[in-house]
């Protein structure tokens, strides 16, 4: 055994790449590895294959991390991409993958001498490549339809999530939307995202601009986060039109855009920043933005830059999202287009004052708390195994 007496079972993690962005789930487990042995599997995502240049980078990187094999992250936790076939609605593709993942764990944990996992996923097809693999219970943590996400298998996701469901140990939904949906069929409990507070709060004692916005005219509205087809680029372009003497300033890397929006002579980009530097680059926005298309997959979303454009005191403007309701009048909600940009222009008009109660109104929301809840939640999900056992 590696680390001595295991007070709590292993944790076996399927989701998005670990340290490609700062997802909900790399929060959580982040702190939940201190207390636990964890193994966080890469996995493939929901997209169907397309011959074009994101799917041929991501394939090529994905190709290369498989080669790199289990690497040790800290003193617990351990990462690994697992070999597995983009997803697929075919049972010899299905069984395929089975064992290419459950032949690939058995060996991790072979090696690591660890016992049997908690199973916890985001992703609603993982459960079919580890039905044979040893576990103690098994989580589906739910932070967004993936049925609905850009190009997605939509049937093959809906089904996948339906057996998920009905097969885990405990369900959780990061929106009361999720939670009522996924009710509808398991008892399915509310774990909403949480916000470094101290990180964002950290906003106003930044120092200087960071001299890529220090240079851009005028007032300065901005989004961060990934660029992609869920954003509603017309409704940024009124945005950019509208406020011609202000820069709107794109943060974060680009998986779409249109070109007509890339071509506004106010809107900039400025790509990928790191985790640790948002504040000093949020300091030098005005207003920020969460401008989403309204689909079914938004509608039942938490967007996880809420409570961060919240904490770092900004004034954020966001589009009709049920969960960014919840937090009125702290973030300014609007209805249609219409109210969109009239709540913008009247943010640009803020003074500030409101600051300190946007990160009050998050204060306790600290991932550190987050982060208990889902630990106080695996405890009781491993009593009820060991009381049915016994």
């Amino acid at each position: 055994m590696l680390n001595g007496v295991r007070k709590h079972p292993p944790l076996l993690v399927f989701a998005d790449d670990w340290g490609r962005h700062p997802s909900s789930c790399q929060h959580l487990v982040a702190r939940l590895a201190g207390d636990r042995d964890v193994v966080w599997a890469n996995s493939i995502g929901t997209r169907r294959l397309k011959a074009d240049a994101l799917t041929l980078r991501r394939s090529f990187e994905k190709l290369c991390n498989w080669r790199r094999g289990l690497a040790q992250v800290s003193e617990r936790m351990w990462v690994v991409d697992l070999p597995m076939l983009p997803m697929t609605r075919g049972r010899v593709g299905q069984l395929t993958n089975e064992w290419l993942v459950t032949r690939k764990l058995e060996a991790i944990f072979k090696k690591l001498d660890l016992p049997a996992p908690i199973v916890l996923t985001t992703l609603p097809y993982v459960h079919w490549y580890v039905r044979d693999f040893p576990r103690q219970a098994l989580v589906y943590y739910c932070t967004d339809d993936y049925a609905h996400w850009p190009a997605a298998q939509r049937e093959a996701i809906e089904r996948a999530e339906d057996e998920l469901s009905r097969e885990a140990d405990l369900v959780l939904g990061v929106s009361h939307a999720l939670v009522a949906r996924l009710s509808r069929k398991v008892s399915c409990h509310y774990l909403p995202h949480g916000v470094d507070v101290s990180h964002f709060a950290s906003t106003p004692q930044t120092g200087p601009a960071p001299p890529e916005l220090a240079a851009l005219p005028g007032k300065k509205i901005g989004f961060f986060g990934l660029i992609y087809e869920k954003l509603d680029f017309e409704l940024l372009a009124r945005v950019a039109k509208m406020n011609g003497d202000a820069s709107l300033v794109m943060i974060g890397r680009v998986d779409y855009c249109p070109e007509a929006f890339r071509k506004l002579p106010n809107v900039h980009f400025v790509g990928p920043r790191p985790y640790q530097d948002l504040p000093r680059w949020l300091a030098a926005l005005d207003v920020l933005l969460l401008p989403y298309v309204d689909d079914p997959m938004i509608r039942q979303s938490s967007p996880l830059k809420l409570r961060e454009c919240l904490a770092s005191g900004k004034p954020t403007v966001s589009v009709d999202v049920p969960e960014a309701r919840l937090l009125e009048p702290h973030v300014r909600v609007a209805a249609d287009r219409s109210s969109f940009l009239q709540l913008v222009r009247e943010a640009l008009l803020e003074s500030g004052e409101l600051s300190a109660a946007r990160r009050q109104a998050v204060a306790a929301d600290d991932w550190n708390h987050r982060a208990e809840q889902l630990r106080q939640f695996l405890g009781d999900v491993s009593a009820r195994r060991t009381a049915r056992a016994g």
